[in-house]
């Protein structure tokens, strides 16, 4: 038996788990066998199995959602920040993240966190854009068009292949590209 494994090391799992099985295979037996420790090491870590799905959903809204926004400010560029947030949502864990989908239509709580991270998400992008569009309501559509594409996509595709996330997102790339140019425009005509 393993002795030392950390709650990451538990939430890695169960994404791997939810990405292979989807949410049926998660299971306090299924984790532990997956990280050769005792049912112990689970009950010390989390109390109990809502316990640990409550810390597994903060977990994947820290890891997948908040690192992103943090990442994604770095270019000062609205292109430049497009271009991070693409490459960004191109490494998410898009079978896992697809089964977690399919398990908030069964329970409440992972239902509430599936929405707190789509609203998030959207409100990333939303921000990310606002100034080179210059209306927020624009980039709020604009935000809910990517966020629509990507959900669908992780629906649609198992595995999500690099090839199917690039031909949507390289097009979504340029519209959101071409949307700021125009309003480059539009502004340097009114000035």
């Amino acid at each position: 038996m393993r002795l030392l494994v950390t709650r990451e090391d538990y939430f890695g799992a169960a994404m791997a788990l939810l990405a292979s099985g989807g949410a049926a295979s998660l299971k306090i037996t299924t984790l532990c066998k997956a990280l050769n420790v005792t049912s112990g090491s689970f009950y010390g870590y989390f109390g109990s199995f809502d316990g640990f799905v409550a810390e597994f959903l903060t977990y994947w809204e820290q890891s997948q959602t908040e690192r992103i926004a943090e990442l994604s400010n770095a270019p000062g560029d609205p292109a430049g920040r497009v271009r991070l947030l693409t490459e960004l949502t191109a490494k998410l864990p898009h079978d896992a993240e697809a089964a977690i989908r399919g398990w908030a239509h069964t329970n409440s709580q992972v239902a509430q966190a599936q929405m707190r991270v789509d609203s998030r998400r959207q409100e990333i992008v939303a921000t990310a854009i606002q100034p080179g569009l210059g209306s927020r309501s624009e980039a709020t559509k604009l935000a809910f068009f990517g966020l629509a594409l990507l959900v669908g996509l992780q629906q649609c595709r198992s595995p999500v292949t690099k090839k199917d996330y690039n031909t949507l997102f390289d097009e979504y790339e340029q519209i959101l590209n071409g949307r700021i140019a125009e309003r480059a425009a539009e502004r340097r005509a009114q000035a």
